[in-house]
């Protein structure tokens, strides 16, 4: 059963989230497992301003066949490393991530 993973970020500084939302494109293109691409589908969304929101105000938004590929994904996707180096300093606190069955 694919797994939808819904990753909440709280992005520091608004000019930040166009280089991550860019970032999450880049994930898209270039994430390799076996030398093939794994990841089902990717984006990510500004979300819209709402006092509900916690100060969460990116949402990025990946789709995998297995939770075997989000395990890969979090400690092996050299797509994914990048993405989390850029975001390290421009992100408070660590994400809330989200797993949901699809």
């Amino acid at each position: 059963m694919p797994i939808q993973r819904m990753t909440c970020f709280k992005v520091k500084n608004e000019d930040d989230i166009q280089g991550l939302i860019e970032q999450y494109q880049s994930v898209s293109e270039t994430n390799q497992k076996d030398g093939k691409p794994y990841i089902l589908e990717t984006s990510s969304r500004k979300a819209i301003d709402d006092p509900r929101n916690s100060g969460y105000n990116l949402i990025g938004i990946t789709k995998f066949a297995s939770m075997e590929d989000v395990k890969f994904y979090d400690e092996a996707c050299e797509a994914h490393q990048k993405l989390k180096a850029f975001a390290k300093d421009k992100v408070a606190g660590p994400p809330l991530v989200l797993h949901l069955d699809v």
